[in-house]
């Protein structure tokens, strides 16, 4: 078993491994930008804010960027850009959209359940090592971000997709139970944030491929979902990887 300052050292190399290719990957994206700009010309403020939102780049190191080439940045539009973005994850942390979709609707209810088709699969495949770090659903595709060590390999997201059609095939209900966190553990169901959970909690199961603790909402039964495909694979930090899939695309 490894000591603990050989794994806290190998998680800060892996974090500065990520930090440096994010750092490379931003400033290529800003020369390209910078590229397209007239001599004396401006840098828009949402291309700005996508360097700020994608890398992480604040605005003085881009407007730095920018005056070495004789270019200025578009502040104002950076700073409206930058409060539309605040306003959403105030709206978010204040609850107003709930497992974190963007929407409400029928479509993103169904990516809903789809991330739960995905958890259950990719443990299947990768382990019980896996566990859910995140997530965000819009009505276009679902994003998850999950607890694993290294790549998935194509074979696994191969595997772990066609466990996720096989669900959708066989037109599962969708089976909704309320109970006690206890007896949902007991019961084998797998949740996030356990300590925020009240008295009594809301359970969503498809048999044979997922439980899950879970505030909703779902769709009703597996064959709404249609179809389900994987577009990417890739890290979000150290020791968490991100899958980003549709559903119903032909």
């Amino acid at each position: 078993m490894k000591k603990i300052g050989e794994f806290i050292l190998e998680q800060l190399q892996k974090e500065y491994n990520l930090f440096s290719k994010t750092l490379d990957e931003g400033l290529k994206k800003a020369n390209r930008y910078l590229d397209s700009i007239e001599q004396g010309g401006i840098l828009s403020g949402e291309l700005a804010f996508k360097l700020y939102d994608t890398f992480g780049f604040p605005i003085e190191f881009t407007s730095e960027l920018a005056l070495e080439r004789g270019y200025q940045v578009d502040m104002a539009g950076f700073r409206q850009k930058f409060e539309e973005h605040q306003n959403k994850s105030r709206q978010g942390a204040a609850g107003k959209f709930a497992g974190g979709l963007a929407d409400n609707n029928e479509q993103t209810a169904r990516l809903h359940t789809a991330t739960h088709l995905l958890n259950g699969a990719l443990r299947k495949v990768l382990g019980d090592e896996v566990f859910q770090r995140g997530s965000n659903i819009t009505s276009e595709r679902l994003r998850f971000d999950f607890s694993f060590g290294r790549k998935v390999t194509k074979e696994e997201l191969e595997k772990v997709e066609a466990i996720v059609n096989e669900a959708i095939r066989k037109k599962i209900d969708v089976i909704l139970e309320e109970m006690t966190p206890k007896r949902a553990y007991e019961e084998g169901a797998i949740g996030v944030f356990s300590g925020k959970y009240g008295e009594i909690v809301k359970v969503y199961t498809i048999p044979g491929y997922s439980k899950e603790i879970c505030g909703g909402p779902h769709a009703k039964n597996t064959g709404e979902l249609v179809s389900f495909k994987i577009k990417k694979e890739e890290a979000s930090s150290a020791g968490v990887r991100r899958i980003k899939a549709v559903i119903n695309e032909h």
